[in-house]
């Protein structure tokens, strides 16, 4: 598949991945609209590049987006759900809201735009691309409503491109940690030992819709010792526990 003349939404474009992603699609010869909050720029300028800005955790600012883009464009071709982010913690107390926002970012506006996309082009071709997360098969401590948010993802998409036409392609992103602001945001002030920058990514994202393919495993060393020596991975979590305990100690 060519991106080249392709209309591609990017969310979360204002920085790491999403940025990448929309600077190579504008490599393509595509034509991108990149969609972020009111209070971030998209430092990029272009003449085949729009940016708008929502808050897609609101209902309304994403049915708002949708008839914008289309003011702008006569369809969309490719979609990418990519904003996201991360809590890193020790749960302790409850909190609905808290819950509740991290969902709405993560995966209910993934889920809700996917089905967007659906109700707009009924059976015509569409490609949506969706970022979950290696943590989706392996969560992590500290990172419980994370993961959450990304199996959820995970799992709705394996289930939800079966009640699509044929040519309209669901690619479900599965990256390792990300050099981005992800850990800033998070509060996580220990690092990973498996880090990727955001171009490597984008890179991958870009090959993967090209190649038509389901699933989009940037790290191939993760892909391979999921299936190949999951135990592994167990060593890891150990490690993830003492930090854990190290930034938030047990009372």
């Amino acid at each position: 598949m060519k991106l080249e003349g392709k209309h591609i939404v990017v969310t979360g474009a204002a920085s790491g991945i999403g940025l990448e992603l929309t600077k190579l699609c504008l490599k393509e010869k595509a034509i991108v609209t990149g969609i972020d909050l009111k209070d971030k720029i998209i430092p990029i300028n272009h003449e085949n590049f729009y940016a708008l800005n929502y808050d897609l955790s609101d209902e309304k600012q994403i049915d708002q987006m949708f008839i914008e883009v289309l003011k702008i464009h006569d369809r969309i071709d490719i979609f990418v759900a990519n904003a996201g982010f991360a809590y890193y913690e020790r749960l302790t107390q409850p909190s609905f809201k808290h819950i509740e926002n991290i969902f709405k970012i993560n995966t209910t506006s993934a889920i809700y735009s996917a089905i967007k996309m659906k109700e707009l082009y009924k059976d015509k071709a569409f490609n949506f691309v969706v970022c979950s997360s290696v943590m989706s098969f392996w969560p992590l401590p500290g990172y419980s409503l994370y993961s959450s948010t990304k199996a959820a993802i995970h799992t709705f998409f394996k289930g939800y491109r079966h009640e699509l036409n044929k040519n309209q392609k669901i690619h479900l992103v599965f990256p390792v940690s990300t050099q981005t602001n992800f850990f800033n945001i998070s509060g996580q002030k220990h690092k990973h030992w498996l880090m990727q920058t955001p171009k490597h990514v984008a890179l991958s994202i870009i090959k993967g819709i090209k190649h038509q393919k389901k699933y989009i495993y940037p790290s191939k060393m993760f892909k391979w010792t999921y299936c190949l020596m999951p135990w592994a991975l167990s060593f890891y979590i150990k490690h993830e526990i003492k930090a854990l305990e190290k930034e938030y100690p047990i009372d």
